[in-house]
């Protein structure tokens, strides 16, 4: 693999982690203080063909909510979003 092609596809990456940390905070009415980190983890689903997007809200009283969405960022909608928070309510 080229180096451009490294670049582009980790570039398309970052793109889409800043998306769900965008839908996450938008869907969840979260505070700009409150840290969202999304990353793609190996799925241990053998059901899921690929990675799965893990997405970690900590709040500003280090309350710490982990959702594991079983499908890469880049496959990541509002709706798996909205079920992931049903899941996983806050405080």
């Amino acid at each position: 693999m080229k180096l451009a092609d490294q670049i582009r596809d980790k570039a398309g990456a970052v793109w889409h982690f800043g998306r769900v940390r965008r839908l996450v905070r938008s869907e969840a009415g979260l505070a700009p203080q409150v840290l969202v980190s999304v990353a793609e983890i190996p799925c241990e689903d053998p059901a899921c063909a690929g990675p799965a997007t893990q997405i970690t809200i900590l709040g500003m009283d280090l309350t710490r909510r982990v959702m594991v969405i079983h499908r890469p960022a880049a496959e990541v909608v509002t709706t798996d979003i909205v079920a992931a928070l049903r899941v996983a309510p806050g405080p």
